[in-house]
């Protein structure tokens, strides 16, 4: 899966916004362009949770259904929980959801393109790819 790109739910909203990172929403379209992008039920969740009404629910659904699912599986499980202790023994708290997200992308794989601090860590202690735009201006 090495050409694969699992989009968090922090690159999507960014992609989103009209006023949002220019070179992100480039990378975003690319990836599915290309096929590349794949993602996971929490990321469908996180982003069907921020849906306006019904309309934007069924079209976002319907959107993300139609990408390659990556299972959360007994392996995924393994390296979180792993992942999520020893950063904790080294004093570094950091959301739940996004080590099992980036725990994700190492058991795939995949680069994980997000807009969000906390992978940076993340993938210091699980050594895996990830795009990000944060230090990009508009």
């Amino acid at each position: 899966m090495k050409d694969k790109i699992l989009i968090d739910t922090s690159a999507w909203i960014a992609s989103f916004k009209k006023s949002g990172n220019k070179k992100l929403k480039e990378k975003v379209i690319e990836a599915l362009s290309s096929f590349s992008a794949v993602t996971t039920n929490i990321i469908v969740l996180e982003l069907l949770q921020g849906c306006r009404d019904k309309e934007e629910y069924n079209a976002m659904r319907s959107r993300l259904e139609a990408l390659e699912n990556l299972p959360l599986n007994d392996d995924v499980w393994q390296i979180a929980y792993i992942t999520g202790y020893e950063l904790r023994r080294k004093g570094i708290t950091v959301p739940t959801i996004d080590i099992v997200i980036a725990s994700i992308a190492k058991n795939y794989g995949c680069y994980l393109l997000h807009y969000d601090k906390h992978f940076r860590i993340i993938a210091e202690q699980l050594d895996i790819v990830t795009i990000d735009f944060l230090d990009e201006k508009t």
